[in-house]
């Protein structure tokens, strides 16, 4: 067939130069596409090895096994690489890998591992291979080692070879200081290799995530292409492909971490390792990867299954420890990705798993805290070909370290989140190939922000600050199957989320003052709250602040029997003392769902002593120009529906000693009251918490120091364009001669802490006592939320160093 193909070919060509030379061209262009056409449909088609019946030839990618009969190796000491023939000469490179068992029980010893040249010859269908590999003779100097592969017998459509001897000349290798033996010449067994196509067409299949909490055992579909470049007789031949996450339902993008990439890498025998690049060109992740330090990479293996090649994970086994076959890591992906794969060459199907849930994830639209439930479906599809039994269904919230409730909301024992579905039957699920299911998710979000609101840097959750309220509020629905699909993990889930909406919101979730001296007070901040409810809201007069000496908070006294509930504004002082512990504020004795003994909101009113016993017996932010207290505000979108107070730091002696003292500025809170009525022991008092307003604001000061900012030390840009800059804004460093600590300022270093925040200023090295400069900041989010910064300033005066002060930046990408 071949040679009358080319006696063809030759006639065709001397028909094409008869003519003349315009026609000849156009002759020997059709020509050309014709012979291209036909060599390009030689190429296509399935991914195995082409038999080339009655041609030998063993040019290709081959993946060694190399047997031995004493035990002396662990594995076969020539795994893959590629080799060349030229009539009947073989050339080429294999990976090599010695490893010797352990002789005490312990982990095994690779005593010499790299590239082996690879010699050889072809005699009809009889395969002859030498492979020479660097090592040490028994005084530890260099040497060579030889291993030597006879008779291997070539199939008859070149795909294997068979049924090969080898032998092994000695090798030594330096361990820890001692020439040990690596591999010795008694060694010898039996050979054969498999011949690994080229990977390169179109694929489909999954990234199936074990390893982040977010998202943990979600299958992913992926589908992509893979180019696989020359063989060069190299040891490993390149490969470059495509990945794109795609819904095959709604066609969006439904990866967290990535939304398309593309890989390079190498491939060696069936092993491959593949870098995983973001679409910008950053190295993000890896096919293939590293499970821990100092070790070799853990590759993927391409392998012939009975529904065709294939590329997955080595081992099968869930990533909860760096393992499986892929890791992710970008900014969009917090915590970043691991897990299994399995990615089928051509039109396979040998990557599909049995059940599909789809959407893959929930996401609620925000709504205000106690509304009525809205629902989502997820729909649970048979695709397994055949009847599925004893699938399970589990259902939760997983909010209680946010919440400091083991079964729901802080606020009154109920859950977030709650499903109805029509697939379980007598405690577990069964499905008829094709068949689906429904799982309704309802969600009436009933709480927005922890009851204990903690300072950044620090508390029992995790230094959540109000800055970041909402909260997401979070569930997951999981189903198992009685035995994996494509890979081990029998888990597939779907991650659930929403964010419940206060009834009142601030203006502003931070208020930010510079440093005061005894004596002065700042200017004042202006701070609004908004009714974004459908309901008026009435706004409880504050009450007295009373002092107290413990760690015991000072309860704020329950409501009457039929008076309103509603919330009141009350300051709170939590500075130098801390927050309280909430551990004892569930009474674990009382019935389910569980009831509060005390306030929803638990707090210090006042950590300065009364004038009693020396202190001041005032706050050191004080409330002025109150329009909120005792006010009802109007439902949202109604004139009326909002109120403004202002807030001014007036160092008090005994706090603003100890702060300066320290080297650290007050953080307190102020915060709109939840009122509580009433416990299971006292039927006449109903238990009716109301969420009224649960977004607190934190009030923050820098420590003691000459330098001021005006007008505050925070700059809050609000809701800005991802992508896009805000309008400027400036604060105004002043160094106050009036000041006890008043000197000249040398700046000696100013960190900017936010990538999205750009930062230009007048400030000189030295700011001399009654001169000033200012700071411009400018916002442009990359990502989507919040995004906060801050600006450290770092400075010596005469008699000390090291003083900082910092200026806030909040922002939110939208």
């Amino acid at each position: 067939m071949h040679s009358l193909w080319k006696k063809t070919k030759e006639q065709e060509f001397r028909k094409a130069y008869s003519l003349s030379s315009t026609h000849r061209a156009q002759a020997v262009s059709l020509i050309l596409v014709v012979a291209i056409a036909l060599t390009l449909s030689s190429c296509s088609g399935s991914s195995k090895p082409t038999p080339q019946q009655g041609d030998p030839q063993v040019s290709g990618n081959w993946q060694l096994t190399l047997s031995t009969t004493n035990a002396t190796f662990v594995a076969s000491p020539l795994q893959g690489g590629f080799l060349l023939q030229k009539s009947g000469s073989i050339t080429g490179q294999i990976a090599f890998s010695i490893v010797l068992p352990s002789s005490n029980g312990g982990a095994n010893t690779t005593c010499n591992s790299g590239i082996a040249t690879v010699a050889g010859s072809m005699s009809g269908q009889s395969v002859n291979l030498t492979a020479v590999v660097g090592t040490l003779d028994p005084n530890g100097n260099a040497s060579t080692q030889t291993l030597t592969l006879n008779g291997g017998t070539l199939s008859a459509d070149n795909s294997l070879i068979q049924n090969g001897t080898y032998t092994v000349t000695a090798g030594y290798a330096n361990i820890q200081g001692t020439v040990v033996a690596c591999g010795t010449d008694r060694d010898a067994g039996a050979w054969s290799a498999t011949l690994v196509p080229p990977l390169t067409g179109g694929f489909q299949g999954f990234f199936h995530s074990t390893n982040n909490s977010n998202f943990a055992n979600q299958n992913f579909p992926v589908s992509g292409t893979f180019t696989q470049g020359p063989n060069i007789g190299a040891a490993s031949a390149t490969v470059t492909g495509t990945l794109l996450f795609q819904d095959p339902l709604t066609l969006l993008n439904n990866y967290p971490c990535l939304t398309t990439a593309s890989v390079t890498g190498t491939i060696s025998g069936n092993d491959i390792l593949l870098q995983i690049f973001s679409s910008g060109g950053t190295p993000v992740g890896q096919i293939g990867q590293t499970p821990g330090s100092g070790n070799p990479p853990t590759a993927v293996t391409f392998n012939s299954t009975q529904g065709g090649y294939v590329v997955q994970n080595l081992d099968q086994v869930a990533a909860n420890q760096s393992g499986g076959g892929y890791v992710v890591t970008t900014k969009s992906c917090s915590g970043g990705d691991s897990g299994n794969l399995c990615l089928a060459l051509g039109s396979s199907k040998v990557c599909n798993q049995p059940i599909i849930l789809t959407p893959f994830s929930l996401i609620f639209p925000p709504q205000l805290v106690g509304s009525a439930a809205t629902a989502q479906t997820i729909t649970l599809t048979n695709t397994s070909g055949s009847q599925l039994s004893g699938l399970s269904l589990q259902f939760g919230g997983k909010d209680s370290l946010l919440f400091y409730s083991p079964v729901g909301g802080d606020f009154n024992g109920v859950s977030n989140f709650t499903e109805q579905d029509n697939c379980m039957q007598q405690g577990s699920i069964s499905l008829d190939a094709g068949a689906s299911c429904t799982i309704n998710v309802l969600f009436s979000p009933q709480e927005s922000c922890p009851w204990l609101p903690q300072s950044q840097g620090g508390g029992a959750i995790g230094g959540l600050a109000p800055a970041q309220c909402p909260l997401t509020l979070t569930a997951s629905l999981t189903i198992t199957v009685p035995s994996g699909g494509a890979d081990a993990d029998t888990e597939f889930s779907v991650p659930i989320s929403g964010s419940g909406l206060s009834a009142i919101v601030p203006s502003v979730p931070e208020i930010d003052f510079g440093a005061q001296a005894l004596g002065e007070a700042s200017p004042p901040q202006t701070l609004s709250f908004t009714n974004q409810s459908p309901n008026p809201i009435t706004i409880l007069p504050a009450m007295p602040c009373v002092y107290t000496g413990s760690l015991e908070p000072v309860p704020r006294p329950p409501v009457s029997s039929g008076q309103p509930v509603v919330g009141g504004l009350q300051l709170a002082e939590t500075a130098n003392i801390g927050l309280i512990n909430s551990g004892n504020i569930l009474n674990q004795s009382e019935t389910n769902p569980p009831l509060f003994n005390a306030p929803t909101v638990a707090y210090f009113c006042e950590t300065d002593p009364p004038r009693s016993n020396g202190g001041s017996g005032v706050p050191n932010f004080q409330l002025s120009d109150d329009r909120c207290s005792g006010q009802t505000l109007a439902p949202f979108g109604k004139p009326g529906n909002s109120c403004s107070l202002q807030i001014t730091f007036v160092p008090q002696p005994i706090t603003w000693a100890a702060a300066a003292a320290s080297g650290f500025g007050l953080d307190d809170f102020l915060q709109l009251n939840t009122m509580w009525c009433g416990d299971s022991s006292n039927p006449a008092e109903p238990n009716c918490e109301i969420d009224s307003g649960r977004l607190p604001v934190e009030i923050k000061t820098n420590p003691a120091s000459p330098l001021r900012m005006l007008p505050s030390a925070g700059m809050d840009f609000g809701s800005v364009i991802k992508s896009t800059a805000s309008t400027p804004l400036t604060i105004t460093l002043f160094n106050d001669p009036v000041d006890p600590m008043a000197d000249t300022v040398t700046i000696t270093s100013k960190l900017l802490t936010g990538a999205d925040y750009l930062e230009t200023d007048t400030c000189p090295p030295t700011l001399p006592s009654n001169h000033s400069c200012a700071i411009t900041v400018t916002f442009a989010p990359t990502i989507v939320g919040l995004d906060p910064g801050k600006i450290t300033f770092t400075y010596n005066t005469s008699t000390q160093i090291g003083l900082v002060q910092t200026i806030y930046l909040r922002g939110i990408g939208q």
